[in-house]
């Protein structure tokens, strides 16, 4: 691959884009994860892409392994995609995408999960009877952890390769995967080379064109740097159009991950594979969407950054932040967090306890607030765990003051 190519819309291969946004949202010490989204819309097809340099790829795919899935796999509760540990918002999610593929396949189709983590949905398609089950997930470290199945084997692979036949899918779910891919495009190259004549392709992406309807904080899809891919339905439907896939359904919906403060538009398409192909046409509703939703969040940006500067910076009171991630490293990295007093890092993950350090800081358990100095703060910048954290805090007898900076996010 050469650099104009790591640059070109993954559509339809135009270079030429305008940048709508560079946002630092901060890093761990040492992560490979890159820390600046660069925002772009394509001027051809109207496609929104955060644009990567080809070493910011090599990168991304090593982090997958190396830290992502750690973090997730260290978490005190393992949730979501976890073999046999549901929550109520994962089972949610995987009714809605059932009922939405129900009526279209039998249970003696063969169906293969794209990217199923530690194997959660397997789990529920196993449980609903569906007898010929496969996964793929490029991480060693969910593999692993997955191990062999009673009813189906998950294998390392990826949606740009998958280790499996020509033609042997009646279906195929990727769900909350193509939004991760630099080149989306080869998906359904590998999808179309699996599937059999008339199988089924089920992708679910969030919507980008309701980012700014579903406010969880500032720039938060934006902040997961692994969403290097923005679709709205009229940009999937080029891309899958452009591969000779045909719509079948689609549904958009908004579901609930981590609690219900924190609620994902979410944009399910199912596509069948008839093999004719379609010029891609041009659609700048998307772009002119995302320009709003933007500006909107660099006006909360503004405020927060003055609400530091006057609460915490200029007094320079001991500071402590609960909850070190993306949330967090975005405020320490563009809202002037790093200039305050910081006292202490909390987190309940025990993987970025005994890995994860900021600007030389170590993260720590709450148990750092029992001799926090009476005029101290606290942020609780696990926003999606708030309630949680504030039962925590009366059982700790925290004698400072806990901040209201993130109070008013929505406004």
């Amino acid at each position: 691959m050469n650099v104009n190519e790591s640059f070109a819309c993954p559509i339809c291969g135009s270079l030429n884009a305008m940048n709508m946004l560079e946002l630092n949202c901060g890093n761990f010490d040492g992560s490979l994860l890159y820390q600046t989204v660069k925002l772009n819309g394509c001027l051809q097809c109207g496609h929104i892409f955060n644009m990567l340099s080809p070493t910011d790829r090599i990168n991304l795919m090593k982090y997958y392994d190396e830290e992502y899935a750690p973090t997730h796999l260290g978490a005190t509760i393992k949730k979501h995609d976890c073999r046999k540990i549901y929550d109520k918002y994962a089972i949610e999610r995987y009714d809605q995408v059932y009922d939405l593929l129900s009526s279209l396949i039998n249970t003696d189709a063969r169906v293969l999960d794209i990217g199923c983590g530690m194997g959660g949905f397997l789990d529920y398609l196993d449980a609903k009877g569906i007898k010929n089950l496969s996964g793929i997930d490029p991480s060693k470290n969910y593999v692993n952890f997955s191990g062999e199945k009673n009813n189906y084997t998950i294998k390392l692979g990826s949606a740009e390769s998958i280790p499996f036949d020509n033609h042997y899918f009646d279906l195929l779910v990727m769900d909350q995967v193509l939004e991760h891919l630099a080149e989306p495009g080869r998906a359904f190259q590998e999808a179309k080379r699996v599937l059999v004549d008339g199988g089924l392709f089920y992708i679910g992406v969030p919507d980008a064109s309701r980012y700014d309807t579903t406010y969880f904080f500032d720039f938060f899809w934006f902040l997961i740097r692994e969403h290097i891919q923005h679709f709205d339905l009229e940009h999937l439907l080029m891309l899958a159009e452009k591969h000779g896939f045909e719509l079948v359904g689609s549904l958009k919906n908004e579901t609930p991950i981590m609690s219900e403060k924190m609620m994902m538009p979410n944009l399910s398409v199912i596509f069948r594979l008839n093999g004719n192909k379609k010029t891609t046409q041009k659609c700048f509703r998307l772009v002119k969407g995302i320009e709003t939703y933007v500006a909107n969040e660099l006006e909360r940006l503004d405020r927060k950054k003055a609400a530091i500067q006057q609460k915490l910076m200029e007094s320079q009171r001991p500071v402590y932040a609960w909850g070190i991630g993306r949330e967090f490293l975005y405020l320490y990295a563009s809202a002037g967090l790093n200039k305050c007093a910081i006292s202490g890092l909390i987190d309940a993950n025990p993987f970025k306890r005994l890995n994860c350090v900021v600007d030389g800081k170590k993260i720590t358990d709450q148990t750092i607030l029992s001799s926090a100095m009476p005029n101290s703060v606290l942020i609780i910048t696990a926003i999606a765990h708030t309630d949680a954290i504030g039962s925590e805090l009366d059982m700790l007898h925290y004698s400072g003051e806990l901040s209201d900076l993130l109070e008013h996010n929505k406004e």
